[in-house]
């Protein structure tokens, strides 16, 4: 009788994209309605052009940026020996650096503020959703 353990849960973590990403994007929205009810703007300069960030955009890329994420996730756990560490320390380094647009190109110190909370929103319902199972153990046994 063998046992055959298996750290990276890749096909776990698979069936969790897709509902990560939906999190993420409902977390935004609701985020996004909070803050537009509180008078943010959501008015951003990007490149010298003014826009502003509708719900469905900022709901369209938590859910796109999120998909990435799963799939970063399914290769972490396919190649690395502390998937749950990497994947953490990988969304740390990325929120960060989403963190430093909002500073720079929106006009209005709310929006500034929710556009973070936004970001933060979709990082932490990505994390909540594919962290638990990441780093999990199933073992199976088998009769030789």
């Amino acid at each position: 009788m063998t046992d055959t353990a298996s750290t990276r849960p890749t096909a776990a973590i698979a069936r969790l994209v897709i509902p990560a990403a939906l999190a993420a994007a409902v977390a935004v929205l609701v985020g996004y309605l909070i803050f537009d009810a509180a008078g943010a703007d959501f008015d951003v300069t990007m490149s010298g052009t003014e826009s502003t960030v509708t719900a469905v955009q900022a709901c369209l890329a938590a859910f796109l940026v999120s998909l990435v994420g799963g799939t970063a996730a399914l290769l972490i756990a396919r190649r690395t020996a502390q998937p749950t560490r990497t994947f953490a320390a990988i969304v740390t380094i990325a929120v960060v650096l989403l963190l430093v647009g909002p500073l720079v190109g929106a006009d209005q110190a709310l929006t500034v503020v929710a556009l973070e909370v936004l970001h933060l929103l979709a990082a932490a319902a990505v994390l909540l959703v594919i962290l638990p199972r990441i780093g999990t153990t199933t073992t199976t046994s088998t009769d030789a």
